[in-house]
């Protein structure tokens, strides 16, 4: 292969990738047993993920909405809901055993 055409492999996707919506991969991730820990925190994330999951698909194009489906945001959106999915299950299960 040629130098420049190697070159020109290096090159390309860093102005292609220029017009691209960053992901939100600088966020940390947090587990299901932080969340688990932290129901507030998670509730209100889950709250707030419903709306800006609906945002981001208006806004974004579909390349750039798949990416942001595997950003650490949105992986921290379903880490949240499922959490709290989990938690109001195992209240209710709580509350109809005892019950009389």
């Amino acid at each position: 292969m040629r130098t420049s055409n190697f070159a020109a492999l290096l090159v390309v996707p860093l102005f292609c990738g220029c017009d691209r919506a960053p992901a939100a991969n600088n966020m940390q991730s947090k587990s299901a047993t932080y969340y688990a820990q932290h129901l507030d925190e998670a509730a209100r994330v889950a709250a707030r993920c419903e709306q800006l999951n609906v945002q981001k698909q208006h806004a974004l194009s579909m390349g750039d909405y798949q990416e942001w489906q595997i950003s650490n945001e949105w992986v921290n959106c379903q880490t949240a809901m499922s959490v709290t999915e989990a938690a109001a299950i195992r209240d209710s299960v709580k509350q109809q055993a005892l019950a009389p």
